[in-house]
């Protein structure tokens, strides 16, 4: 079980990241990203993530696309909230609280619900890495993403042409 005091120094400590999105549904969100992670601390307590990256499908004949992301997590009590801050730091949209159950992982104490769609995640240390699992689940999704945050700075692209990269989204936009 990883205690909030060996999570909280590998938040501060994220540059980069790696996430395979995986699809049950006809979304189309099987692929993998690759990006940068820039921390700030704007106060004790909290680390923003503003992530940038390029997400390639699974579908090679399909572009890359690239993602943009900005999360907030915070200390609450013995908890992480995590936040997206798509409309601003002043109008956070709420992800869930974070604390770990009993078999040591960090998870949502309550799901987070978008229209239909209900997301769950699960925070676990593997070495120096962050693994952040989401499941997505509606009458449209079936996804699971997994997240790999790392302190070193990512080596490549999974972009085939950079120049057809397009878009912004995320496989974790609620649409």
């Amino acid at each position: 079980m990883a205690s909030l005091t060996e999570v909280w120094p590998l938040l501060l400590a994220v540059r980069s990241l790696r996430f395979d999105a995986r699809s049950e549904a006809a979304t189309g969100w099987n692929g993998i990203g690759i990006g940068v992670v820039t921390t700030s601390e704007p106060t004790a307590g909290v680390v923003v993530f503003e992530e940038t990256g390029t997400w390639q499908p699974s579908d090679l004949d399909r572009p890359a696309i690239r993602f943009n992301n900005v999360f907030r997590w915070t200390v609450v009590g013995n908890s992480l909230r995590l936040e997206h801050l798509r409309f601003g730091p002043d109008n956070p949209v709420m992800l869930f609280d974070m604390a770990p159950d009993p078999n040591g992982d960090w998870r949502e104490v309550s799901p987070h619900q978008c229209r239909e769609d209900c997301y769950t995640a699960s925070l676990t240390v593997e070495g120096h890495l962050l693994v952040v699992t989401w499941s997505i689940q509606g009458p449209r999704k079936r996804e699971s993403i997994r997240y790999t945050y790392s302190q070193l700075k990512p080596t490549r692209s999974v972009a085939r042409d950079p120049g057809r990269a397009g878009g912004g989204i995320s496989p974790l936009f609620c649409l």
